[in-house]
């Protein structure tokens, strides 16, 4: 079981991803945790997204936003720029050993594994914290209560359990 408050204390930047649904467990969980980042006077970073983004702009109106529209594809927001935009962030946060904190909506699509480039086979958060990962970063990934390792697909041999989420949910991290 980890202390959660010092584990998030000895991050010098936390980066936020998660699902766009604001109605969502993940929004949910994620509104629960947002007070334990806010005493702690990091940099936080953050996408342009609704759900858990616009949570997290919200909580922190000086947060540093990757906006989808600063990385134009051809001179227009295209599929790509959304790929560029999240590992930006990812890049951030782990250039200044930072933390990722992830709160996805479902499991890790397969295809995705750890990687120093962007693949996210259809889902941003998972393929944040796979970036991450390739990149070094240390991730903490809030789950919903009963999943296990096979949630987190071909990622699973990264994760260990660590506690329970303020939210109810699990807390899973790789160092």
């Amino acid at each position: 079981m980890v202390c959660l408050s010092s584990f998030l204390g000895s991050f010098s930047r936390v980066a936020f991803c998660g699902s766009r649904l604001s109605a969502s467990s993940a929004s949910a969980s994620c509104r629960a945790f947002l007070p334990l980042v806010s005493g702690l006077g990091v940099p936080v970073g953050v996408g342009c997204a609704s759900g858990v983004d616009s949570l997290v702009r919200s909580a922190f109106p000086s947060a540093l936003v990757f906006s989808v529209s600063s990385f134009l594809v051809g001179g227009r927001v295209a599929r790509a720029s959304f790929a560029l935009r999240s590992s930006a962030l990812v890049s951030w946060c782990a250039s200044g050993s930072g933390l990722l904190v992830a709160f996805p909506l479902g499991a890790c699509p397969s295809g995705v594994a750890v990687s120093a480039s962007f693949r996210g086979c259809g889902s941003g958060s998972w393929g944040s914290v796979a970036l991450a990962l390739g990149l070094g970063a240390c991730v903490l990934v809030v789950s919903p209560v009963g999943v296990g390792s096979a949630w987190f697909g071909a990622l699973a041999s990264c994760f260990s359990p660590v506690g329970s989420a303020p939210c109810g949910g699990l807390l899973w991290v790789a160092l």
